[in-house]
């Protein structure tokens, strides 16, 4: 009998319950009925990386040097994605491996290909399309049979068609683990789809979202009929977003920030982003011409309606010398730490944030501040952001720089991480 453990990205009860007890979802009712369930609690900020990775190491984020998706470097005015295979750390599936077991890992975000007992393919967010998997001819076998990592289509510009997309990557990842795990006869079986999550974001509780889920239901009732002994599990939950809060517009605004001024920040402040672009290529009927034609490294240029850019871009708008502070999006502050009187300013900074109220709604935007002491430790921590915000129930931060107020409505993104 194998061990197989199921990561759904973003998955939560408060989205699936409903259709839980709708009958919908009835394998992983039995699930819940027959097994132990909890609610768990995700490393703050509750994002994909790094809480694959602390679970698949065991260790917090200050033993990692993974924070979040992107790295600030104050010191030499750079901002970049964490690479894979920074972490050289030992994983679950290291030491099950090592006690002369079978191990099968696929689709888990933050890893990368290594010399396992068994295999590895590895997914989510930053890997590509070739050097994905071990042994070196799994990657071939599994591009000859038509294997994708991501779908085609934008979501945000080809919204039913990335659906369908995602749906069928998620049934191929689950038909291909299955496969490979009798082929390579394993012990231990860890599968894990991240797309799922990009379905909550953008789509939350339609009809797309529940047919994934459904699909997934599936999965998980064949695996069950094999005898298999099964742990499903999530990196972070999930909710629909009520308040958005630009904190870098935040930041701006009471003089911790400053911009340098330039043509593409000058055009999103005078409303010209991705969504309205997307909303005049939707009417024009243009969805597939464009995303043939327009290299994405040019789409991504344009800010999103919340002013999202890529690292690159965003780095090269920050007036570093002048600025006092930044941040990611979800909840990372990095402080100059060549400000004066840190203390002080870390100091205000909490303050400012935790008072926070949103105008409109009346209702809180941070739970509470952290300083990063509080909750990391290890050998990275002089990687760590000063601050890390615990946003509220209902709150989307996102990382942006430029946005136009302080306070937004939700955008395409409709739901956040929790």
């Amino acid at each position: 009998m194998k061990l197989v453990v199921i990561g759904l990205d973003g998955a939560g009860f408060e989205l699936i319950r409903p259709w839980i007890e709708k009958g919908l979802l009835p394998n992983i009712a039995r699930i819940k009925s027959e097994g132990v369930w909890a609610d768990m609690q995700s490393v703050l900020p509750p994002v994909t990386a790094p809480n694959w990775k602390c679970y698949s190491t065991g260790k917090n984020p200050g033993k990692l040097g993974l924070f979040w998706w992107e790295h600030i470097d104050w010191r030499n005015r750079k901002i970049s994605y964490p690479a894979a295979g920074k972490f050289g750390q030992r994983e679950i599936w290291d030491y099950i491996g090592e006690a002369g077991f079978k191990v099968g890992v696929l689709g888990v975000p933050i890893t990368h290909p290594k010399k396992v007992n068994g295999f590895i393919v590895a997914g989510g967010p930053g890997i590509g399309e070739k050097d994905f998997a071990y042994p070196e001819e799994l990657e071939s076998d599994l591009i000859g049979s038509g294997w994708r990592n991501h779908p085609k289509a934008s979501i945000e510009l080809e919204r039913d068609k990335a659906a369908v997309e995602i749906r069928d990557l998620i049934d191929m990842h689950f038909n291909t683990a299955r496969t490979l795990s009798r082929q390579y006869d394993v012990d231990f079986l860890q599968l894990t789809t991240f797309h799922i999550n990009i379905l909550h974001h953008f789509l939350w509780d339609s009809k797309e979202t529940r047919r994934a889920w459904e699909n997934i239901d599936g999965h998980l009732g064949e695996l069950m009929s094999e005898g298999h002994d099964l742990i499903i599990m999530s990196d972070h939950g999930a909710n629909k977003i009520k308040h958005v809060f630009n904190v870098n517009t935040w930041l701006e605004k009471q003089g911790y920030l400053r911009l340098r001024k330039n043509l593409a920040l000058n055009l999103y402040r005078l409303g010209i982003d991705r969504d309205s672009l997307g909303n005049i290529i939707s009417r024009l009927g243009l969805q597939g011409t464009i995303a043939k034609v327009v290299p994405k490294s040019l789409m991504r240029k344009v800010p999103s309606a919340l002013g999202g850019i890529t690292c690159e871009d965003k780095a090269g708008r920050i007036d570093w010398r002048r600025s006092r502070a930044v941040a990611s999006g979800q909840g990372p502050v990095y402080l100059n730490p060549q400000s004066g009187d840190k203390d002080n300013l870390r100091q205000e900074i909490v303050s400012g944030l935790e008072s926070l109220v949103d105008p409109a709604a009346g209702e809180r935007i941070v739970r509470k501040v952290y300083q990063r002491e509080e909750i990391y430790q290890g050998e990275y921590m002089y990687d760590a952001p000063d601050l890390i915000i615990d946003q509220a129930e209902g709150v989307h931060i996102p990382g942006g720089i430029g946005q136009r107020r302080i306070f937004d409505s939700p955008g395409r993104w409709v739901a956040e991480n929790k």
